[in-house]
């Protein structure tokens, strides 16, 4: 993160909710009139300030995805997911509901690409909000087939609606060979015009991301690759 930080490149907004949704996870709903400032689509990332900017000109900062956005009312949902003696950990621990907290717009960002018929949604659960929201913003005549892969059932957690739309796999050993095998079992070969977004782990995901490729039967448009 750059150490000289201009108070232009940051927006203000006000926590609304927090609330523990997984072992790992919370929820924050954020409210701001700075939202309007960023041209949103499904994908859209903020990186969250973790401390005050005007104090902290070299405030650590961390990258989470929109789950969703309410133009309305200038409000937007994100999961934060914490790992041990992380930063982010202590910082979404310690704010509460009616607290202020920093964010900017990031470049560069994994939107959606909406320009297939059929798509593969694969990923960890670190990246399963991002994914709830391309499943969410995707028109309902796309086809779709998802593989959530997890060690521990206590990661997961629902959609906004509190619906499951994706498809979850608990593996006991996330080894990149037991979710390609699960890929070939259940991802159709006659996909046509197909657009993949794999998310997560990154050696997982490229290995994933080279057997797409190097399999024919797979008629792959593009992949998208990112690390959660």
């Amino acid at each position: 993160m750059n150490s000289k930080i201009k108070t232009s490149d940051f927006f203000m907004g006000i926590i609304l909710s927090k609330n523990k949704i997984a072992e790992n996870t919370f929820h924050i709903r954020v409210q701001s009139r700075d939202f309007s400032q960023i041209q949103y689509t499904a994908g859209c990332m903020a990186e969250f300030f973790l401390s005050n900017p005007y104090y902290s000109p070299c405030s650590e900062a961390r990258e989470y995805a929109f789950w969703n956005y309410e133009p309305v009312y200038h409000t937007a949902d994100f999961a934060v997911n914490i790992k041990e003696k992380d930063k982010a950990a202590d910082w979404i621990k310690a704010v509460e509901e009616g607290d202020t907290v920093f964010f900017r717009n990031i470049s560069g960002q994994l939107m959606l690409d909406d320009s297939g018929s059929h798509y593969f949604l694969i990923g960890d659960s670190k990246a399963l909000s991002y994914l709830y929201e391309i499943n969410r913003a995707l028109a309902v005549s796309k086809k779709v087939d998802s593989l959530i892969y997890t060690e521990r059932n206590e990661e997961l957690f629902s959609d906004l609606d509190h619906s499951f739309p994706l498809t979850f796999y608990l593996i006991d050993s996330l080894k990149p060979e037991k979710i390609i095998e699960i890929v070939k079992q259940n991802f159709p070969e006659t996909s046509k015009n197909t657009i993949v977004y794999i998310l997560g782990n990154t050696e997982i995901s490229s290995l994933i991301s080279n057997y797409l490729q190097g399999n024919s039967f797979f008629d792959i448009r593009k992949i998208y690759l990112k690390d959660f």
